[in-house]
């Protein structure tokens, strides 16, 4: 019993340090002279956002990322929710898409990732860690600015 909640207090630990919800993106001068095959725009920034949830038994959420979009402050938020599971990539799609919208910019290179791990290594028997399991999905784009009908003609 005494091994179980040390596990339970590191990975809460660990999630606490780390974060459930991440958005990152670059500063706009930071991409000055970065060409993309594909697209004759300028890049003007890149965009990732991650969320990650822990469950029990691969089902049960114990907690979660909550990436969202915020229609009113026209900005992803992040941030965390107990025993519930935000982990989707509907939200991220959504997020990432009006946030671009947000800016008038195309989404390019846009790369998705979705991984799952298990902590059967993190007990001596394994079978605490088989117990919890994590899933994390991500998403990444380059925006780049959109060009209107008049400046292309």
């Amino acid at each position: 019993m005494r091994n179980f909640l040390k596990s339970i207090l590191i990975v809460a630990f660990a999630v606490l340090i780390t974060g459930c919800a991440t958005i990152t993106s670059t500063p706009y001068d930071k991409l000055d002279g970065v060409k993309l095959e594909g697209t004759d725009g300028k890049p003007s920034e890149v965009v990732f956002i991650e969320s990650t949830g822990f469950y029990i038994l691969w089902q049960v959420p114990i907690f979660s990322g909550d990436i969202r979009w915020n229609n009113e402050k026209k900005s992803i938020e992040g941030g965390f929710s107990l025993f519930r599971d935000h982990v989707s990539l509907a939200n991220l799609q959504t997020a990432i898409t009006n946030y671009a919208d947000s800016r008038n910019c195309n989404l390019v290179d846009v790369i998705y990732n979705n991984t799952n791990a298990s902590y059967a290594e993190a007990s001596e028997t394994g079978l605490i860690g088989a117990l919890f399991g994590s899933a994390t999905i991500n998403v990444s784009a380059v925006l780049v600015p959109r060009t209107s009908e008049k400046e292309s003609k």
